[in-house]
């Protein structure tokens, strides 16, 4: 003859139970995707925010030590809001040498800084195809504030842009450098 205790231990699970663990697997697997989206979609913004700081940060490198070691340097605005900054740029080496550098900014498709060097004068209104072959330093640039990235006041150049990040919270770039005004060189580059 069997016992209860013998038929209780080879029933199993009943459907209830099963429901049960079943609806319990199903929220610990929800809770466990939604910190996985959580995690995905921080790590986009992080990347994002990252990626627009890092290029922001170079091209204001760039305009700041360009500007450090330059004898002179002039501003113009080309065409609409868009600017061009162009400067006579101490290059290093055996003996000093001078060559012409310039920062093309352009509020057009949601604003660009490009960057070119050259052993001869700089157009003041470089075309299309000319900015096609400069260095693409950022893109998504915004001034800060007016219209403008560069400003200046006697030999300080002022440079104040937000870097986009798409739809993330945008990186902003406030600096300035002071040239070395009064040097004297060729070529003479705007």
């Amino acid at each position: 003859m069997t016992t209860s205790t013998e038929h209780d231990s080879e029933r199993g699970f009943t459907l209830v139970e099963l429901l049960i663990y079943s609806l319990l697997l199903l929220i610990v697997i929800g809770i466990v995707g939604a910190m996985l989206a959580s995690t995905v979609s921080t790590s986009k913004t992080v990347n994002s925010v990252t990626s627009a700081s890092t290029a922001a940060q170079l091209a204001s490198e760039s305009v700041v030590r360009g500007i450090r070691n330059a004898s002179d340097f002039s501003l113009t605005t080309p065409t609409g809001t868009d600017q061009l900054l162009v400067a006579r740029t101490a290059r290093g080496g055996a003996t000093m040498s001078w060559v012409c550098v310039a920062w093309y900014y352009s509020a057009a498709g949601g604003g660009t800084i490009r960057y070119t060097t050259s052993p001869t004068t700089i157009p003041s209104t470089p075309t299309a195809v000319q900015l096609a072959s400069w260095q693409l330093l950022d893109t998504g640039v915004a001034p800060a504030s007016g219209t403008g990235i560069f400003s200046f006041a006697g030999a300080q150049l002022n440079l104040a842009f937000n870097g986009m990040a798409g739809t993330r919270p945008a990186v902003s770039i406030t600096s300035s450098a002071i040239s070395r005004a009064g040097s004297t060189g060729v070529p003479a580059c705007y």
